[in-house]
């Protein structure tokens, strides 16, 4: 029988004290930016849409690897995403993963 393990990425991004500092920064600069005209306001959420995808994607290359340890240590044939396990008894291993990813520090902005 197969050993599946399942992670909740949204989690993953909103909750680990990594992904949630990241998007505080986000949200700060883009509050800050209330007072600019709308021309310079529009080309800051690009940048800031910009700055999200990479902090998201160097969130989850840092995740990958410590999530490929936790599945060694489980011997476990496949990880899935929770979003898309409609049923099953697969070991939830999200907050294994999140104490791994924010023992790493925070991401580079």
């Amino acid at each position: 029988m197969a050993t599946l393990l399942v992670v909740d990425l949204t989690a993953l991004l909103d909750t680990s004290k990594v992904g949630a500092e990241a998007a505080k920064a986000l949200e700060k600069t883009w509050n800050e930016a209330k007072k600019l005209p709308d021309e310079e306001r529009q080309a800051l959420l690009g940048k800031l849409q910009n700055q999200r995808d990479s902090l998201r994607e160097a969130l989850f290359a840092r995740a990958r690897p410590l999530l490929a340890e936790i599945a060694k240590e489980k011997k476990a044939d496949a990880v899935l995403d929770k979003s898309a396990v409609l049923w099953g008894k697969g070991d939830d291993v999200t907050k294994a993963l999140i104490k791994k990813v924010d023992a790493g520090g925070p991401l580079k902005l």
